[in-house]
């Protein structure tokens, strides 16, 4: 169902696209430079460590070595491979590794555009006429954290939600729209668990096209992408499941006790705009039966994060791409709940109020992301680039950083490029993804040259041996094989034994060179390269 807007609405919504871009640019920016530090002289980006193992698969197949975290070992340590394959082509590009980062948050940053762009398109197939239902909308976007972080951190995550939206708009514009089918078709190629999206999407489909056998031709077609996926991992890794399945699900104690606290807490996170867009989405369907699509979709997400046990990661990142809908819906309710203009900027007021802090509202959007110490574990690798001998292997707690800025051979201790560590039980308690340990594994049959413990010096001189919780740095450091082999060995730098000290064993060669050079350290957070 096409709409028709007036000129002049056209250009009002031109405006507002316009200025929300300008502010999420500088949102991003701002967030890139936190993600970053000057050592010896030289700027470096990062992101988010988890999407940094995701960039070192990347630049090994840009580079020939394969779809592989480590060369020669075939093992499936990511969950997102369009945004791998994204990263990949941003390497084969010719990016350098102290830049490629900030390449992916301008990929990023498109999504992102390209996302608002459609949340407009929602919008005007909903609510065609309101004026004051876009700059509502955009500014509860970009002052969402669950929205901007995801985006601007370099998550797969503004991928997944820029073709979400995109079917949604496609569809709802043109049921039979070739876009709506592409765009969902490449959904659980984006995230390996976004099939549970790819099927309330294509329920939203089959209603909405008018013949019903035309609507199943397209959802089958929409399919074939994952038959083909699922072939290839077959094939390639020898599995049916990512590596990551097995870490993160596999043996996970009451997943359904956490999924429904995931699912509650956000809820409990987002009441009134979750509850002004339901208001919406009623209000809507009473004329036009689409807006019923909005339960469907939400519904779809709540169940199955319910259902797998949350995310370990903070806020909603497996509710992030149902954000920008909700506001739609929100947004859209202004024109459709309430007919008095007192009625609609009251309906605004208590949107925004529930969305944009009153006081300092950027340093929600803007912050620091401190998964995996990257201000620390970036000079960590500086110092093992400039310290370790060339063949020296490393072994690691957080898996992104250091491997990829190294390149040197890893020992992934936590499990995600690792079958036999991702099969076992986890410790009770523990963090998802964060709870599965073999150091008599890991470091007493694999003997990575050098260990990276994340602790200073002190910390890990302090600890029993045999001691375990659901703190898995604490674990790792209180274990035998870390104790016995690798404890009595630190590396003698200033920098490392007072943040994250390094260490080594009697075996290996980095054990007769402890004393290492220090690089220059720039602070924190540093100036932009450029104006």
């Amino acid at each position: 169902m096409r709409v028709r807007l007036s000129l002049s609405q056209r250009r009002w919504d031109v405006v507002c696209l316009v200025l929300a871009l300008g502010l999420a640019a500088y949102i991003c920016w701002k967030n890139a430079i936190l993600a970053s530090r000057i050592v010896d002289g030289q700027h470096w980006f990062y992101l988010d460590d988890d999407m940094m193992i995701s960039m070192r698969y990347g630049r090994n197949l840009a580079e020939g070595h394969g779809l592989v975290w480590n060369p020669g070992e075939r093992v499936e340590g990511y969950t997102n491979f369009l945004w791998t394959m994204v990263m990949a082509g941003v390497h084969k590009l010719g990016a350098q590794d102290r830049t490629a980062s900030l390449w992916m948050r301008v990929v990023g940053f498109v999504l992102l555009g390209g996302s608002l762009a459609q949340m407009l398109r929602v919008l005007r197939a909903l609510s065609p006429r309101s004026l004051l239902a876009p700059p509502v909308m955009f500014l509860a976007t970009l002052f969402c954290a669950d929205v901007m972080w995801w985006s601007a951190w370099g998550f797969e995550t503004s991928l997944l939600t820029f073709l979400f939206l995109t079917f949604v708009a496609s569809v709802l514009h043109d049921p039979k729209s070739i876009v709506a089918w592409v765009a969902l078709s490449l959904v659980p190629l984006t995230r390996a668990d976004g099939l549970h999206l790819f099927l309330s999407c294509a329920v939203v489909g089959l209603v909405l096209v008018p013949e019903r056998k035309d609507a199943l031709v397209r959802a089958a077609l929409a399919a074939v992408p994952v038959v083909l996926h699922l072939a290839f991992r077959r094939v390639y890794y020898g599995e049916w499941f990512p590596n990551t399945y097995f870490l993160k699900v596999y043996l996970l104690e009451d997943p359904g006790e956490r999924g429904f606290v995931y699912a509650r807490s956000f809820v409990f996170t987002y009441p009134i705009p979750l509850a002004l867009a339901a208001a919406g989405a009623v209000a809507i369907a009473r004329r036009d039966r689409r807006a019923l699509l909005f339960f469907l979709l939400v519904g779809g997400t709540l169940a199955y994060v319910s259902r797998t046990g949350g995310d370990m990661m903070g806020n909603f990142r497996f509710c992030a791409h149902l954000m920008p809908l909700v506001f739609v819906f929100a947004a859209a309710g202004i024109a459709h709940v309430v007919q008095h203009r007192a009625g609609r900027w009251a309906w605004a007021t208590a949107l925004l109020v529930a969305t944009v802090p009153l006081q300092k509202p950027l340093e929600r959007v803007i912050a620091f992301d401190g998964n995996g110490d990257p201000r620390e574990q970036i000079v960590v690798a500086s110092l093992v680039n400039k310290n370790a001998l060339p063949d020296a292997s490393i072994g690691v707690i957080a898996a992104g950083i250091v491997p990829y800025f190294t390149r040197r051979y890893a020992v992934d201790v936590l499990g995600k490029s690792d079958k036999h560590v991702a099969r076992l039980k986890p410790w009770p308690g523990a963090m998802v993804g964060h709870g599965k340990l073999d150091p008599a594994y890991s470091l007493g049959a694999r003997r990575p040259d050098l260990v990276v413990s994340c602790r200073n010096l002190h910390y890990a001189s302090q600890l029993k041996a045999g001691n375990r919780n659901h703190d898995p740095v604490y674990s790792f450091l209180s274990s035998y094989a870390f104790i016995d082999l690798y404890r009595p060995f630190p590396i003698h730098e200033d920098f490392t034994t007072g943040t994250t000290a390094l260490y080594t064993h009697a075996g290996s060669r980095e054990a007769q060179r402890r004393h290492w050079k220090s690089v220059g350290v720039g602070s924190w957070p540093p100036p932009a390269p450029w104006p």
